[in-house]
């Protein structure tokens, strides 16, 4: 295996997807304990990936600001080539972050060969195609075999995430502030960035808050990230419609995602859409039931997680489009899920045994 003393990732946009990446840098880490170990992020998953033990600096891409446009990545690859990196792994499939590491004149770049971007990386790993979609493939595994490709040996795929001062102090805020230490909370992640295709009903996720406040006493806090507050609200007002009198509001004060993080880690349990967020509890050991139509449960995968996708059955024939904006003129795959294969599926969660830990891989002296 090829030593380096130098080595850049660029990491995912989505926030799911940095927390699924987080096993790549463990591996990395691990194999070239001695190496100065970067990666490249953009603001949101600079957040997630504080505390992380597994890099050394976390560079922000602006991809909207001054590193926009042509002049902007040639500006940017010019900050990078002083950096002297060695290696560069590329976890996203774009043309534009192959290019940048190519201007930045990193000597070795791995990454999947997408839309004819072939030929600005030195290692190119082909993935396997259905039609004119990629094969579903967990993120994690996917995100890996970029290091495999190198040689790594894999010793963990667990995704790992860390907590922070700051995120932790706006938690005990908010526990103090509504006065729900001790009390078990079973959080209402209702947004997806992705699109709506992936939205569940606000009056499903009301009957679900109060089917869980009845079994198993717990009360509800409804999730939401900057611009989901319509979404928070409706999904408030349909937990206090179905008897939940004390389902904790945050639409009007939406958590930061430093505070998110803490407050995930605290959760007894998380019923959410296929987003970002589900991931923090993975990554936490949270029991999880998300509800899922528009996408492939196989691409976020993670065996020995206490997580466990309901999907309506029997599937549609359009399940799964992948699209971020149901293209169809109806949304039955969610539309029509129940609250009660929900509700079943929080029992089975609730019941797993707690993950073994994962020592967290740090940098050698």
């Amino acid at each position: 295996m090829e030593a380096f003393d130098r080595i850049l990732v660029r990491m995912p946009n989505w926030l799911g997807d940095v927390v699924m990446a987080t096993p790549l840098l463990r591996t990395l880490r691990e194999a070239y304990p001695r190496a100065r170990l970067d990666v490249l992020v953009q603001r949101g998953g600079a957040i997630v990936l504080e505390g992380v033990p597994f890099v050394d600096d976390v560079i922000l891409y602006r991809r909207g600001g001054e590193h926009a446009g042509l002049s902007g990545m040639r500006r940017f690859a010019r900050e990078l080539r002083a950096r002297d990196y060695e290696l560069g792994v590329l976890c996203p499939n774009s043309f534009s972050s192959a290019l940048l590491f190519r201007l930045a004149g990193l000597r070795r770049r791995i990454g999947w060969s997408y839309g004819g971007r072939g030929f600005l990386l030195t290692d190119r790993l082909a993935p396997q195609m259905r039609g004119h979609r990629r094969a579903p493939r967990p993120m994690p595994q996917y995100y890996l075999d970029l290091a495999r490709r190198l040689g790594c040996e894999v010793l963990s795929d667990a995704v790992a995430l860390a907590v922070t001062p700051d995120g932790e102090a706006e938690a005990e805020a908010f526990m103090e502030r509504h006065g729900v230490r001790g009390t078990p909370l079973v959080g209402l992640n209702v947004g997806a960035a992705f699109g709506p295709s992936k939205h569940w009903r606000a009056d499903r996720f009301g009957d679900v808050a109060a089917g869980l406040r009845a079994s198993h006493g717990m009360r509800s806090v409804v999730l939401c990230g900057p611009g989901e507050e319509t979404l928070g609200r409706e999904v408030e007002d349909a937990a206090l419609a179905a008897g939940c009198d004390d389902v904790i509001r945050t639409s009007d004060s939406v958590l930061t995602l430093a505070g998110l993080k803490s407050v995930v880690a605290r959760l007894a349990l998380m019923v959410t859409t296929d987003t970002g967020p589900r991931h923090f509890a993975i990554a936490y050991d949270v029991p999880v039931v998300c509800v899922m139509g528009a996408t492939d449960p196989l691409m976020t995968d993670q065996p020995g997680a206490r997580d466990e996708v309901v999907r309506l059955t029997p599937l549609l024939d359009c399940m799964p489009c992948h699209e971020k904006v149901y293209t169809l003129r109806h949304h039955d795959c969610l539309e029509t899920l129940a609250a009660e294969p929900v509700l079943a599926a929080a029992d089975r969660v609730l019941a797993l045994p707690p993950r073994a830990a994962t020592g967290p891989a740090t940098r050698s002296a």
